[in-house]
């Protein structure tokens, strides 16, 4: 395949529903595409109407539409790809929701003067989430592609550098809010720790806890001057016995209910 061949591949799209087709977006066939970890993000982000809440790494905008749609907050997103911001406030526009959500480029591992300049001023925002790259550079080998493999690792730094954006933008008592890989835990802590406390570890298990199948994914959720102890929560069964969605995370999936993290 020649340069303008993957780059065409690149840019083609699919047209996916999302909460039973309340929210439709298009996204990459061949870059970073949302699924079940952006929805459960979306919905573990405790935004009430008419705050406002950041999303780093927006990618097409799913997160942050999903949760507009739910919450009435608004939602600023920050992507680094092009492509991807494209898409992202088409899919504001389709959905009826581009005066809930509002998308701007940034390299979130900027200088904070640097963000400042381009509308991000510390403490503006009530809540961050997002869906940090899950690997290190060097770690595996990433999917084809340059924009997938930035969204699939980098920089040793790099979650850390996620996790300190975030902060900076959200006030004091706001939450932090991540999805990530279960194994990573250790990582997204350190980063956390004398930034945010509070901290609440929610699996993801893929079958009923009864089966003894480990979580690949969690959601961690902290607050930025909590001084609170880490609790590991039991989390969320997303499959049943039959291997069936089960009826809580289907009502998240289908349905658009939150995920109660802070009580």
């Amino acid at each position: 395949m020649t340069g303008d061949q993957a780059t065409r591949a690149e840019l083609e799209t699919s047209d996916d529903n999302f909460l039973s087709g309340q929210i439709k977006c298009l996204q990459p066939r061949n870059g970073f595409r949302a699924g079940v970890d952006t929805v459960m993000l979306a919905a573990a982000c405790p935004a009430k109407e008419g705050e406002r809440v950041i999303e780093l790494g927006c990618g097409p905008g799913v997160a942050a539409l999903c949760l507009a749609s739910r919450t009435g907050a608004h939602v600023l997103g920050v992507e680094i790809e092009d492509e991807a911001l494209e898409l992202a406030n088409r899919n504001a526009q389709r959905n009826d929701l581009s005066n809930a959500v509002t998308f701007i480029k940034a390299d979130v591992t900027a200088k904070g003067s640097v963000l400042e300049e381009l509308g991000l001023v510390p403490e503006s925002c009530d809540h961050a989430i997002g869906n940090p790259p899950f690997l290190t550079e060097g770690e595996a080998t990433p999917p084809p592609g340059d924009v997938r493999a930035r969204a699939f690792s980098g920089p040793a730094d790099l979650l850390a550098a996620w996790v300190k954006c975030a902060t900076r933008m959200v006030k004091p008592g706001g939450t932090l809010t991540f999805v990530h890989r279960a194994d990573k835990l250790a990582d997204l802590l350190a980063a956390l720790e004398s930034r945010a406390g509070g901290t609440k570890v929610y699996p993801l298990w893929p079958a009923p806890r009864s089966t003894g199948k480990a979580a690949t994914r969690i959601i961690v959720q902290a607050t930025k001057g909590s001084r609170a102890p880490l609790q590991i929560l039991p989390g969320l069964e997303l499959h049943g016995r039959g291997g069936l969605i089960a009826d809580k995370a289907w009502d998240i999936l289908r349905k658009g209910r939150e995920i109660n993290i802070s009580g």
